[in-house]
This record gives structure tokens, C-alpha cells and sequence, in this order.
């Protein structure tokens, strides 16, 4: 009888040691069967609960600035496009990418939800997904889109057979173009901070894929090997994308433009000069000047500090010191900023600079208006404005620029199913 309470003891605590001790390699054993499942009963989606054309008052609200004023007003034909039909959010229905073009002197609007949806305001139309499009507990999905001789493509979390990893997907061929390694440390993925933003560079495409974790080192790590996709800016040659499309070549021409990176969220262009937005970890968002070829720093260094180590600082805090590109602009506490573009006409007419700058956030649920010097080198102020909604994306123009109407109305997108109209009245009252 002991000896068989000893024998059992033994082999418990044998197991408790290899779990622990294998607990990745375990879990990726586990993405086996579990993508096999994914492979046979892909996952359900469910179309967004709004409805078409039907008009909902929407007053118009003003907003003061420091010398200005601005009205906004909510998009009715978007109204609850991530909200279920029991009241609940539909994470999943957040929008991956927001676009805005002309038509016939109105204003069209293509939002894509995370699960493959396009909202306009005439329809709401599904694009088939590959069976191993993963939610991800709600974070996954498509995280960003862009466009390439207008054919969409949805850069979107995957889940195969023994690998969880990121996709570039023709939306409209539901072919899949590019995939980035397999992600290490499997259960302690945050795909909330994989990126996906992107912007077009002459004949490139900028793609940003963040190192997706808020408490893995095996994954943070991925940020400096230069053999992982993670944690970079990459360039994507767009003929070769087009030459794989209609030739089926193995693979496309992917560079690393930068590296260093934690969850870049938003890129913008001023006069070839390209900028990123950036999560930092509990403090230290960024906003940067991307220079080709250089090192950003993460996760060696950082304004912000680890979520587990709170109180100390976890990263080197001097950039430069360390040989890394200093952030043009860094926010402690966090302000969870997202996208980034640059500003109307009317903005850089008004404000007598080129170098302007609109990002959103979702914690201060603000739209920042951010001026750089006249070389782009170093941040002047900037100015918060307060909506009081988690702000998402703004609209842009297929080639990621930011749209914008002939008066300077711009759109952004929200967390709670809403899409603002915003609208700047600027005046200049010189005293002598």
C-alpha cells in the first residue's frame, strides 16, 4: 500500500515537472488537433445588426478647441455595426480598415470588420475567410487591410495545424499571399497587438506586425531576431504580389524595413517622410520617424515599463544610449494610441506647417492633433481633443493617406458601433 502512495506521488510530480518544464512545446502539440477541428468546422460569423438605409437622428455636436471649433455628427447608416442584436459588442465586428473615396460629389465609405464584413451604406456583403481564419478569443480576425489595384487584402490571425501565425489574404480571391513564422509560448498570445497598419511606399506596401503579447519574453524577444517577421515594419513589393496572383510563385519578395517594434498601430506619409504610432507596454507609447534599416529599441528598450513589474523600470529608458532610434514623441501613462495620419489641408494651412499629424487613442478616447518642426525631427506640442469614444481608424484613401473632403471633413471609426463625421471651422483673428 506505501509503496503504491509512493509510486503514484512519484509519477504526479513527474508530470507536474514536465509540464512546467515543456509547458510551449505542450501547447503546441496542443494547435494539432485543434487546428485540425478549425480545418473541418470552420468558425462561424455573424452578419452585423444594422439596418440598411434606415435613417437614425444623429444632432450635431460642437467641440471647442484652443482656436478653433469642431463639429461632428455620427454616420447613421454605420450606427451599431459591432453591437449584436442582444445589445452586447461584437469585438469582432471592430473595424480592420476604414476607406473613403469621391463618387459623383458624394462621399463614399467601405468599412471592414475583423471577420471578413464590408458595410457600405447601400449593402453589407461577407468575403469567404480560409477555414483557418482565427478570432482568437476575440482579437484575432483580420487587423488591417489595404489595397492593391483595388483587390483588398486582409492581413488576419491564423490558426493551422500545429501553428498559430499571421496571413495576408486576397480578400476577393481568398488566396493566401504571405505568412509570418509560427508564434512561440502559444498560450500567451495577445493578438491585440500583432499591428496591421499599413501605407503604400512607391511600389512597396508597408505592412507593420507587432510582437503580440503583453507577458511572454520568448515572444517580446521576436522583435530583435531578424529571422522572425514579428516585432517589424516589413515592405511588400507590390508587382511581385501581382506577379504571384496570376504566375503562383512560391513566395513574395518581403523585406524588414524596420525592427524594434512592440504593436505599431498607424502609419502616415508627409512628403515621403513616414511615420509609425506605437503601444508601448504600461506607458511609453510612441509616435517615430522611420528611417530604412534601423532598430526601435523594443524590447531592450522602452518609456514604459513590463505589466508584471510594476514600480520598477524594466527596459532601458535612453534609446540612443543603447544605439536604438529615439521616439519622436513618447506618452507615459499610456493614452492606448491608435492610428495615425497626416492632417487635412485646411489643418496645414491653418497651423503654417507641413508637418501635422492627427492620431487616435481608445483610453483617452481623443483625436490628437500633433506638430513637428519643419525637418520632422522634433515635436512641437500637440493638442488633445476629447470625444469621449474609444476612436479606432480614421477613413483613408486606398494608398493609406488620409481622406478628406474639399471643407475638411474627415471620418473615424469607434469601439461602441458608431463612425464620426468631424468637421474643423478654422479662423484667424490677427491684432495688431
Amino acid at each position: 500500500m506505501f509503496r503504491s502512495i509512493i509510486k503514484y506521488l512519484i509519477i504526479v510530480i513527474f508530470t507536474i515537472f514536465i509540464t512546467f518544464q515543456f509547458s510551449a512545446e505542450i501547447a503546441k502539440v496542443r494547435l494539432i488537433p485543434v487546428g485540425l477541428i478549425k480545418f473541418i468546422f470552420p468558425e462561424n460569423k455573424v452578419e452585423p445588426t444594422i439596418e440598411i438605409n434606415e435613417k437614425k437622428e444623429s444632432s450635431e455636436k460642437m467641440l471647442n478647441a484652443n482656436s478653433f471649433l469642431i463639429y461632428y455628427s455620427e454616420v447613421d447608416y454605420f450606427s451599431g455595426y459591432n453591437i449584436n442584436s442582444d445589445g452586447s459588442p461584437n469585438f469582432q465586428h471592430r473595424s480592420a480598415g476604414f476607406f473613403g473615396s469621391n463618387e459623383n460629389s458624394d462621399v463614399y465609405l467601405e468599412l471592414y470588420t475583423r471577420d471578413g464584413f464590408l458595410i457600405t451604406k447601400n449593402k453589407t456583403q461577407q468575403f469567404q475567410l480560409p477555414r483557418f481564419y482565427d478570432s482568437h478569443n476575440a482579437h484575432g480576425g483580420i487587423r488591417g487591410i489595404f489595397f492593391i489595384n483595388n483587390e483588398p487584402y486582409g492581413f488576419m490571425s491564423s490558426k493551422k495545424i500545429g501553428c498559430q501565425n499571421m496571413s495576408l489574404i486576397n480578400l476577393k480571391r481568398k488566396i493566401e499571399i504571405f505568412e509570418t513564422d509560427c508564434l512561440p509560448d502559444y498560450q500567451k498570445i495577445h493578438l491585440n497587438g500583432v499591428g496591421g497598419a499599413s501605407i503604400h511606399k512607391n511600389k512597396n506596401i508597408l505592412l507593420t506586425i507587432g510582437a503580440p503579447t503583453n507577458n511572454s519574453d520568448k515572444i517580446r524577444d521576436l522583435a530583435q531576431n531578424d529571422n522572425s517577421f514579428y516585432g517589424k515594419i516589413i515592405s511588400i513589393n507590390k508587382d511581385d504580389v501581382i506577379s504571384f496572383l496570376e504566375n503562383s510563385k512560391e513566395k513574395i519578395k518581403v523585406e524588414t524595413f524596420t525592427k524594434g517594434h512592440r504593436n505599431p498601430q498607424g502609419l502616415a506619409n508627409i512628403n515621403n517622410s513616414y511615420f509609425s504610432s506605437e503601444h508601448g507596454p504600461k506607458g511609453g507609447d510612441e509616435i517615430n520617424l522611420l528611417k530604412k534599416n534601423n532598430n526601435y529599441g523594443w524590447p531592450i528598450a522602452s518609456y514604459g515599463t513590463k505589466y508584471e513589474s510594476l514600480g520598477k523600470a524594466s527596459y532601458k529608458l535612453n534609446h540612443k544610449k543603447e544605439n536604438f532610434n529615439e521616439p519622436l514623441l513618447q506618452f507615459t501613462p499610456s493614452i492606448a494610441i491608435s492610428d495615425l495620419s497626416n492632417c487635412t489641408k485646411m489643418m496645414v494651412d491653418y497651423f503654417e506647417r507641413e508637418g501635422c499629424l492627427l492620431a487616435t487613442s481608445l483610453r483617452e478616447k481623443s483625436l490628437y492633433i500633433i506638430l513637428l518642426s519643419d525637418d520632422f525631427n522634433r515635436v512641437i506640442g500637440y493638442e488633445k481633443l476629447n470625444f469621449g469614444e474609444r476612436l479606432r481608424h480614421f477613413a483613408k484613401k486606398k494608398d493609406g493617406t488620409l481622406f478628406f473632403t474639399n471643407d475638411g471633413t474627415i471620418y473615424i471609426t469607434t469601439d461602441s458601433g458608431k463612425v464620426f463625421k468631424i468637421n474643423f471651422k478654422f479662423k484667424k483673428v490677427y491684432i495688431n
